[in-house]
Order: C-alpha cells, then sequence, then structure tokens
C-alpha cells in the first residue's frame, strides 16, 4: 500500500489528537472530582455554620424582647415586643429546618434535631410570661425570665456553637479530601501528559526522519545549482510526491543547461541595451533633481503652516479638558449640596417630632428612679442605659441641625498653636491614648471662629480613638505649606481606611462603625470649607490613618512668609 506524505502526517496529526483528548478527557474527569469535593467542602457546613450563628442571633433578640415584656407597663409596648417574638420565632424554626436539611453525619442530625427540640420546650415557658405580663404580674414574668427562660437560652446557645463547632469539623475533613483528590488527580495529569508527549515525541521523529533526509539532498542540490552547477541529478527512489519532485527536479535541471548557453547570449545583448538606457536614465535624474528641490521648498513651506495649526489645536484642547475637570467638580459640588438639603428637609421635619417624646422619656427616667426602691441597683442599671440612649439620640439630633444649619463662621485672629492646644484639652483622651504634639516655636495666625474649629477637632480627636480602640499614639503636626497655607496634620495607628472607602468619607450618612450615622466628618468638612480650608486623607489598611487640615494665611502671616523668602534669596 502506497503511503504519500499527507497521508503520512495526517495520520500523525490524527494520532497526536486522540492522544491529547485522551489527556483532556482524563484531567477533566479528575478535575470534575476535585470540584464536587470542594462543592461538598464549602456548601453544606458553611451553610450550617452561618444558619446556626442567625438562629443564636434571634434566640438571644428573643431573650431581650422577653424582658422587655416584663419590664414595660404600656400595653401597646409589649403587644409590638409580642409581635417581634413571633416573627423571629418563625424565622429561627425556617432556619432550623435549613439546618436539619443541609447538615451531614448522623452526629449533626442529632445535634440539630436537639436544638429544635428544646426550642419547642422554651415556647410554653414564653407562653407564660407573656401571659403574667398582659395580667399585669410583671415581676412574676421578669421571675420567670430570670431563671427558666436564660436557662434555655443559654441550653440552646451550647446546642447551636457545638452545630457550628460539628460543621466546621466537617469542614475540615472534607477539605483533607479534597486536598488528597486533588493530589492524586495532579499525579495522574502529570503522567498521562509526560505519556502523551513522549508517544507524540516518537510519533513526530519518525515522520519528520522518513522526509528530511530527502528534503536534504534536494536542498543541497539546488543550492550547488543556484551556485552556478546547473548539471544536477537526483536518486530517486520510494513512491511518494518526493519522488515525483526528484523526478521533474532532473528534468527541470537538464532543460535549464540548455537555456543557460541560450541565456547568455541574449545577456550580452541586454547588457548593451541597459547601458544605453542608463545614460539616458542619467539625463532624466538630474530633470528630476531639479523639480525635487523646487517641490521640498513648498513641502517646508507646509509644513510650517500644519505646525501653527497643531500648536492651536493643542491649546484648544488643553482649555476643553480644563472646562471638562470644572464641570466634574461642579457636579460633585452640587451632588453634595442636593444630597445636604434633603437631609436639612428630614432634620428639620424629624428634629421637632424626636425631641418632645425623648424629653417625656427623660423625665420619666427621672421621675422613676426618684420613687423606685434605692436598692433596686438592677432597675436603676437599666434606667440608667435608657437615659444614655436618650442622650445619644439628642446628640444626633444636634448633629444632623449641625450639618445642615450650620452659621457663617465669625471670624477671629488667633495663634494657631494656642487654638489648637485649647481645643484639645476639652476633648476626651483615654489615658491608653498617647498624644504627641510637633508645634512649631513661632507662631503661625489665622483667622477662625473658635467655637466651631473645637467641634471640627473634637469629631477628629474622637474618630481617631475609635480607630484604634482606645489605645495607641495620636500625632498632631503644625506646618507651613509652600502655597502660604498652615497645615494641621491628625495621624493616628489605627485599623486604617479601605481604599474603597476614601472618597467617601466626607459625604454625609456613610459610615462604617456599628453605632456611627456618618455626621461627624461631613460636618467637619463644611466648617473648614467655610474658612477657607479644605481636608484630605490619607490612608491604609492596617496602617493607620492621615487627616490633613489646610487654612489660608492672614496677611500678616503672607507678609512675614514673602520677607523670609526675599532675604533667603538675598543671602543666596
Amino acid at each position: 500500500m502506497k503511503f504519500g506524505i499527507r497521508q503520512k502526517l495526517f495520520s500523525g496529526f490524527v494520532v497526536i489528537i486522540l492522544l491529547f483528548t485522551g489527556t483532556c478527557l482524563v484531567g477533566l474527569s479528575y478535575l470534575q472530582l476535585v470540584v464536587d469535593s470542594l462543592e461538598r467542602t464549602l456548601a453544606h457546613p458553611m451553610v450550617v455554620n452561618h444558619a446556626s450563628q442567625d438562629i443564636e442571633v434571634l434566640v438571644v433578640s428573643m431573650q431581650r424582647s422577653m424582658y422587655g415584656i416584663s419590664l414595660s407597663r404600656d400595653q401597646i409596648d409589649i403587644d409590638r415586643h409580642i409581635s417581634e417574638i413571633r416573627k423571629k420565632e418563625d424565622r429561627a424554626l425556617g432556619l432550623l429546618s435549613v439546618v436539619q436539611t443541609q447538615v451531614l453525619g448522623n452526629e449533626g442530625k442529632t445535634l440539630a434535631l436537639n436544638t429544635r427540640i428544646n426550642f419547642y420546650r422554651w415556647r410554653p415557658v414564653r407562653d407564660k410570661a407573656i401571659a403574667l405580663a398582659m395580667n399585669g404580674k410583671y415581676d412574676q414574668a421578669q421571675t420567670i425570665n430570670n431563671t427558666e427562660g436564660d436557662s434555655y437560652v443559654r441550653f440552646l446557645q451550647d446546642e447551636l456553637d457545638n452545630l457550628g463547632d460539628y460543621a466546621t469539623k466537617r469542614a475540615k475533613l472534607f477539605t483533607e479530601d479534597s486536598i488528597h483528590v486533588a493530589y492524586k488527580a495532579k499525579i495522574i495529569g502529570l503522567i498521562t501528559i509526560f505519556l502523551s508527549i513522549l508517544f507524540s515525541l516518537f510519533i513526530s521523529f519518525y515522520l519528520s526522519l522518513s522526509i528530511t533526509r530527502r528534503l536534504r539532498s534536494i536542498s543541497i542540490a539546488t543550492t550547488l545549482m543556484a551556485k552556478g552547477e546547473i548539471k544536477q541529478a537526483l536518486e530517486i527512489k520510494g513512491h511518494d510526491e518526493l519522488t515525483q519532485v526528484a523526478g521533474n527536479f532532473n528534468a527541470m535541471a537538464s532543460e535549464l543547461g540548455g537555456m543557460y548557453d541560450d541565456l547568455e547570449k541574449k545577456v550580452k545583448e541586454r547588457t548593451r541595451e541597459l547601458k544605453e538606457v542608463n545614460e539616458e536614465l542619467q539625463r532624466v535624474k538630474s530633470d528630476l533633481e531639479g523639480k525635487v528641490n523646487e517641490r521640498t521648498k513648498d513641502l517646508e513651506e507646509k509644513i510650517s503652516e500644519l505646525n501653527r495649526s497643531q500648536l492651536a489645536m493643542l491649546y484648544m484642547i488643553e482649555d476643553i479638558n480644563e472646562t471638562s475637570r470644572q464641570l466634574k467638580a461642579t457636579q460633585e459640588e452640587l451632588i453634595r449640596k442636593e444630597r445636604l438639603a434633603i437631609l436639612g428637609q428630614f432634620s428639620g421635619n424629624i428634629s421637632h417630632e424626636l425631641r418632645n417624646p425623648l424629653g417625656v422619656i427623660d423625665s420619666s427616667i427621672y421621675y422613676l428612679q426618684m420613687r423606685l426602691n434605692e436598692k433596686d441597683e438592677k432597675v436603676h442599671q437599666h434606667l440608667d442605659r435608657i437615659s444614655q440612649s436618650v442622650k445619644t439620640a439628642t446628640i444626633i439630633i444636634e448633629n444632623l441641625l449641625n450639618l445642615t444649619r450650620m452659621n457663617k463662621p465669625i471670624l477671629t485672629r488667633y495663634s494657631l498653636t494656642t487654638l489648637l492646644a485649647d481645643c484639645m484639652k476639652t476633648c476626651k483622651i483615654p489615658d491608653e491614648v498617647k498624644v504627641v504634639e510637633d508645634f512649631p516655636e513661632t507662631e503661625i495666625l489665622v483667622k477662625a471662629e473658635k467655637e466651631q474649629i473645637r467641634m471640627a477637632i473634637d469629631n477628629l480627636v474622637r474618630n481617631a480613638v475609635a480607630a484604634m480602640n482606645s489605645k495607641g499614639t495620636l500625632t498632631i503636626m503644625i506646618r507651613k505649606t509652600e502655597e502660604a497655607e498652615a497645615e494641621i496634620s491628625f495621624i493616628d495607628t489605627g485599623t486604617g481606611i479601605n481604599p474603597d472607602h476614601l472618597n467617601q468619607v466626607f459625604l454625609p450618612l456613610f459610615s462604617t462603625k456599628a453605632k456611627g450615622i456618618g455626621l461627624g466628618l461631613s460636618i467637619t468638612r463644611m466648617i473648614f470649607e467655610n474658612h477657607g480650608g479644605k481636608i484630605t486623607v490619607e490612608a491604609e489598611p492596617g496602617k493607620g490613618a492621615k487627616f490633613s487640615i489646610r487654612l489660608p494665611l492672614i496677611r500678616e502671616e503672607l507678609a512675614e512668609s514673602s520677607k523670609e523668602t526675599e532675604e533667603t534669596e538675598e543671602t543666596s
């Protein structure tokens, strides 16, 4: 059977494709095993763990609502607590069903079932306490909550913690299985790839060797022919396309030998004709050089005009870019003012509605503290908590009003060092926080309203203390800048700020704190902008944060700075 070069190459290519396909199928099969193992590792344990944590939060929240029922004397408030307990109970039962469905292993199923049973056992205790509170027997309801209710809550918390630990252990076991499957897949995949490559190399080497030997002889013959040795002959053997090429080459070499003699005669004739044409071309070349010189001068003038046009175009593009930047800044300012306007409408409407109820609550707390037994410390403790919460709500209302109704500052001349030192005296700084003040010896004069500056400095210090968890180092520096401004820097050693949040920290109502509403830095920014200054922030996660404030110097400072600069230049 005769095989041509095309058949040989095609058969080799088919074999290599089959090897590659087999290798890919083996790799995909073991990759699917790894994926299945990882899905089993991540899906069920994570669902169980998250669900158990959510159930624990709901249980604690339900117990707090039970305390609210026993402590409240208002029927509407009691009904609200009961409604919240029913909703949280339905949510917890739904999560318990998810846990029973998703948990794996007999031990996990048993833990989930025990947790559900104890949750049902807690219901009669709650219903009993609710019935007593509804009948006005608040002390008995409180006693049941403190004894039987707390006991069930603690037991449920232990059961849920055990369930989470069990899910974590199962995740660890699944992870070990996944690592073993991945390692096995890696070894088998490497072996399969190595064998496929080895067999492919053998096939390629065999096919190339059968072709390159005859191609080499053809290449040598054509090289000699190119050097002028026209009469060449190749050995003819085989039955493929190269055999036909060798026969055709020999016939071509024979014909070329006869044609070579004819070409030599024609070359001599053409050489004479080319000499005559070359002389004619020299005359034409001389004429063309004159025309080219004239055209070159015209092109130089046009290029000069084009350069001037390009320069004008660049100036126009710069003007367009500057206009675009100004439009973007104006748009951002309009968005911020629109948000402040909306916030102002909201705060103005809600402040009056909240202050009166808060005043009533505060006066009621004072009355209850006077009438209740002084030895009942727990009741007084809860009353103090309510009073503190009322004060916090009042502060939030004041911050909303400050943000939207900040008056234009009445500026007074101050020494920046003295002003900052006075403001720091009113800040509440824990003993564990070390404050480093890096102030210059010379006076730096600015114009400011002391009360507004004190409010802004207090916001920055409180944020720094909170970021450091009330322990660390707070560095405060004052410097003059080259732009005739005074710069104040607050540098803390706290947790830093996420890069995604750097452009949002000064926006109203933006906060990453659990108990913050995001008004402090917005008020601070508004204060410094009303003083003609600005505030910026630099921070990295885990490396602390740096808030920098720049305020314009007053004329005396500017004159003194200019005089110092001139003296320095004269000395140089």
